[in-house]
């Protein structure tokens, strides 16, 4: 009996170490110093708070914290820099983030002093978004954090391209009077987001002012604003946006207030803005008043 106790005491005691050492050598992977990180601009930043693990963050952009920045929160107590080549060198990172150019000699002075410059891809397309999660997750060594995220931004864009489309035309207006036509980030957000673009409707290309007597020949079903919530304060006086006959029109049609940190990083909060835009529609009970586009 005693033997029998002491060969099955033996047996646990091997199944406990074969099933334990994956995870033990899990374990010792993960706990492998992440390299210090500096992100230098606020679109960078998003990519940084989205993936980095706190501890490895030396410094984010000054920008991380201002009402255009998607993860501001996250931003709180974290350290912040000018950018400035010397501040960078000051910080001695490992890696640091740019998605635009803060200093033009940043790649030589990162040669020099022996940190690795990681640049993203400029543009809204998913999948330059994609590219730019998975690259920088690479970089700063958290790739499954990356892939995750890129896997959870894969499938809310389908959801979205599966929803049912609607003849409903969205005009967008930005506090200076602008809106964004045939090619332009924003309008793909309206047509991600199963609508059609009053601006596309109207043949507009690109980004220019919104004719007000379009819009009072030709009302839009509803509007969608953005960036009122950061810069209201610096449009011109003589924005479309102050004309009393848009503010009125906005507020007897339906208007969606998106927030500007949905906008301001090209792509990647692209889902966020097309989900809010097709949840308000909704909310207004818009959606039912004329039917689908595929019908």
């Amino acid at each position: 009996m005693a033997l029998g106790k002491l060969l099955s005491g033996l047996l646990l005691a091997t199944l406990f170490e074969m099933v334990a050492a994956p995870s033990q050598a899990a374990g010792d992977a993960e706990t492998q110093p992440l390299p210090s990180v500096v992100s230098l601009d606020y679109c960078a930043d998003q990519y940084i708070l989205a993936l980095a693990d706190r501890s490895q963050i030396k410094a984010v952009s000054k920008g991380a914290r201002e009402k255009y920045s998607f993860y501001r929160a996250r931003a709180a107590g974290v350290p912040y820099t000018e950018s400035s080549i010397a501040e960078v060198i000051a910080l001695q990172p490992e890696i640091a983030i740019q998605s635009y150019t803060v200093a033009a000699r940043m790649p030589e002075m990162a040669e020099r002093t022996g940190f690795e410059l990681v640049k993203t891809r400029f543009g809204s397309a998913p999948e330059i978004v994609l590219q730019n999660v998975r690259t920088i997750g690479k970089a700063i060594g958290r790739e499954a954090q990356s892939e995750a995220m890129a896997k959870t931004f894969e499938a809310r864009l389908q959801a979205l391209k599966l929803e049912a489309k609607s003849s409903l035309q969205i005009a967008y207006v930005t506090p200076s009077g602008f809106t964004s036509g045939v090619g332009t980030f924003v309008d793909g957000i309206i047509e991600l987001a199963g609508f059609r673009s009053y601006a596309a409707s109207k043949g507009y290309q690109g980004w220019l002012l919104l004719p007000l007597e379009d819009l009072i020949m030709d009302p839009p079903d509803m509007f969608v604003t953005s960036f009122f919530d950061t810069n209201m304060e610096n449009q011109s006086n003589w924005s479309l946006s102050r004309h009393d006959r848009l503010l009125e029109m906005m507020d007897q049609t339906p208007t969606v207030h998106l927030p500007g940190s949905y906008l301001a990083c090209n792509g990647l909060f692209l889902a966020d803005a097309a989900e809010a835009i097709r949840a308000k529609a909704s909310e207004f009970g818009i959606l039912k008043k004329k039917d689908t586009a595929d019908e």
